[in-house]
């Protein structure tokens, strides 16, 4: 097998664990799970996962540092293409609640164990990803800013105005309260962020 094909094994018996760990920590929780109870829902044998992970505890670090990078990505790809204000904000927002209704386990990881003691080791990893992206959302927003398109505000925010309400939604919709579907709350909530944060410029068009 060339080194290659040694990777491209490695990083997919690496993703395998990933997801057979949020499997198990969505159906029994972080602390209760077991790394036997990983190998068997994952087939990787004990020795793979601890050489992959380490532990336990940066197993499940990493399967947060995992599914934030791949929501970070997909905001931005969407962020930057398609070329005005209004359809960057909509699109979006039409992104964060299409992630979160395809990835529901993932985002309530996300949003379930930001605070828990496993995450102590990842704390420097997640703070120069959370740095790159709010550095990469920036200089998007700073040529709208100039332009009117984009109000000026104090920097900190943009963040609130941008996805509080997107989060505040996630948080009710994976806990099964309350009515609207994904398609209605994208509507409604793609609209009251954009005219949240549209400049004045944006109001004469």
């Amino acid at each position: 097998m060339s080194p290659t094909s040694r990777a491209e094994v490695s990083r997919a018996r690496r993703q395998e664990i990933l997801l057979a760990a949020l499997d198990c920590f969505t159906a029994s929780g972080v602390e209760a799970t077991t790394i036997d109870d990983i190998r068997a829902r994952s087939g990787a044998s004990v020795g793979s996962i601890y050489h992959h992970f380490g532990s336990k505890e940066k197993l499940a670090a990493a399967l947060y540092l995992e599914a934030l990078r791949d929501y970070q990505r997909g905001f931005l790809r969407e962020l930057k293409r398609h070329g005005d204000a209004e359809s960057d904000i909509r699109a979006v927002v039409a992104y964060h609640l299409t992630w979160v209704s395809k990835n529901a386990n993932w985002a309530r990881y996300l949003l379930g164990a930001r605070e828990a003691n496993f995450m102590i080791d990842a704390e420097d990893a997640l703070r120069e990803m959370n740095q790159t992206f709010s550095k990469e959302v920036a200089t998007w927003r700073q040529p709208h800013i100039e332009a009117g398109t984009i109000a000026r505000l104090p920097a900190d925010l943009y963040r609130p105005l941008l996805v509080g309400p997107l989060h505040e939604f996630s948080r009710q919709w994976l806990a099964g309260r309350g009515d609207s579907t994904i398609a209605e709350a994208q509507s409604v909530l793609a609209e009251a962020v954009w005219q949240s944060l549209k400049g004045r410029e944006a109001e004469h068009e």
